[in-house]
């Protein structure tokens, strides 16, 4: 069996560095924050210019370093000058990351598409000269350059900025570039050239070129024509003068979803923008409403923000109750918390539109966001219609529409809402009905009904012409038509309750 040591040889004659010859000896996070403490784990013996001085001080008279040429396999990626660079970016005192209220940070790393065919090289030349030890077939043999890139900045940022890493933290994207990339890539036209054969070559796109995902697919070493190969490409990688420079470092902020419940007091006002053919029917709605007041805290447009609710309210009907619940998604959020006080004070601005009322705001975290959705159909919702008869209202009629036991109803699209739902026939079930006479209205009823969500209580009431059966119409067997509807409780316990 090869040892690693034959192998760190081999790679470092061929102009590998030492992070990235530990990369191919299958190295861990700890090996690539000190690598050579990882190379004599693997009992790898480093000469006298490849190890640093003694108790960091070089003295007066300091070992001379030969030189090394930029590594083949990371283009000089993982060179100390490139990392001081990059940390003095984001940490500098004008440094857009300071903007960010957040508890921590993570990284995305983007790096030119000429790593995957330099690994690829790297990868044949393995193979060919240790065939014991790298096979063609499988993954690659190395942790990825990216992988280890990574293991290393991300611990070099924590120390930096005193802020730890986390998946839901500011994303500090860092991107490189090397001169040479679009040159180097398109060599594999002349491997492959059915690859390329419908693809475009736009020289300005270089994903329309080839992808990662297409490189991955279709070059490897068992799927290729080696002779071919070497025709065209080096093997090993080919040095070259220059490496990969740090073209752009920025920022963006976490993606935060705020959930609270609001109740709709207006009857003259949507649940999101109303607009018909680029034209607003509405001046205002729930959804802006709550965003004007909700974004400047978070630091984003108010435009930004994704609103969902567990399902919606006609304009002319209020939500009443314990409120409907909502979440706001919020992108690229200059915070990642929710002060009680901001919370309160928000909750307040919305009331003072006169027109929605909000309560219970709290960020919740992703996995939560199934409540909204999940289930949908299944869920109650509780209505309070205010009907009208063409005459007076009789204890018959009462009694016609006080219904304790459930019953299923079809219903097809309503006519109304016909130019943007489909048309198809939709069951539901109805829960429950109660009606109760008016004192002042004779001919006026009020009318309780339990029913699961997505019903249409509209049509529920008046038929839309039999389109809806049994309708409320049908049972009584008289016109009924609604003058008022209101929603008056939400079978959803979701968010917790806040601030009682």
């Amino acid at each position: 069996m090869t040892g690693d040591s034959e192998i760190y040889t081999y790679l470092r004659s061929v102009s590998c560095c030492r992070t990235c010859c530990l990369r191919y000896l299958k190295g861990r996070a700890d090996d690539f924050l000190n690598v050579d403490e990882g190379l004599k784990k693997r009992e790898i013996n480093l000469s006298t210019n490849e190890l640093p001085p003694e108790n960091g001080d070089d003295g007066d008279n300091p070992p001379k370093r030969l030189r090394e040429n930029v590594c083949v396999a990371c283009l000089g990626l993982f060179e100390s000058d490139l990392f001081g660079s990059l940390l003095d970016q984001v940490r500098s005192d004008d440094s857009e990351f300071k903007r960010y209220q957040c508890e921590g940070f993570t990284s995305s790393i983007f790096l030119p598409i000429v790593y995957h065919l330099r690994q690829l090289s790297l990868w044949i030349a393995l193979v060919e000269q240790f065939p014991g030890r790298f096979e063609k077939e499988g993954p690659p043999p190395d942790v990825s350059v990216k992988d280890a890139f990574k293991m290393v900045l991300n611990r070099k940022l924590e120390e930096a900025l005193g802020k730890p890493f986390s998946v839901n933290g500011v994303a500090i994207n860092v991107l490189f570039k090397y001169a040479k990339d679009d040159e180097e890539i398109r060599l594999l036209a002349k491997v492959k050239p059915g690859v390329f054969a419908d693809r475009k070559t736009n020289k300005h796109c270089r994903k329309e070129f080839i992808t990662r995902n297409a490189f991955e697919k279709n070059f490897t070493p068992d799927s290729l024509d080696l002779d071919q190969y070497r025709k065209h490409i080096a093997v090993p990688p080919a040095i070259q003068d220059e490496g990969v420079v740090l073209d752009k470092v920025s920022f963006t902020g976490p993606t935060v979803f705020l959930a609270g419940r609001y109740n709709k007091i207006s009857r003259e006002l949507s649940q999101t923008p109303w607009v018909i053919e680029g034209k607003r029917k509405m001046e205002n709605s729930v959804q802006e409403i709550m965003t004007a007041v909700v974004a400047p805290y978070f630091g984003v447009p108010a435009d930004s923000l994704i609103f969902s609710s567990s399902g919606r309210e006609d304009v002319d009907v209020r939500c009443l109750g314990e409120g409907r619940p909502f979440v706001l998604e919020i992108p690229g959020s200059f915070k990642d918390f929710l002060e009680e006080s901001a919370a309160e004070e928000m909750e307040k601005a919305v009331d003072k539109s006169e027109q929605v009322s909000v309560k219970d705001l709290q960020l919740v975290d992703r996995e939560e966001l199934t409540h909204i959705k999940h289930g949908e159909e299944n869920k109650r919702k509780f209505y309070r219609a205010l009907c009208v008869l063409d005459g007076p209202v009789t204890l018959e009629v009462l009694k016609s529409l006080n219904i304790a036991d459930p019953f299923v109803i079809e219903q097809w699209t309503p006519l109304r809402v016909l130019h943007r739902r489909p048309l198809l026939p939709r069951p539901r079930t109805i829960h429950s009905v109660k009606a109760f006479a008016c004192r002042n209205n004779e001919r006026a009823i009020v009318v309780d009904v339990v029913t699961q969500a997505g019903t249409y209580i509209k049509e529920l009431v008046h038929g839309d012409f039999g389109r809806t059966k049994p309708s409320l119409r049908s049972i009584i067997g008289q016109p009924i038509d609604i003058h008022a509807l209101d929603v008056m409780a939400i079978d959803l316990d979701w968010p917790k309750r806040l601030r009682r």
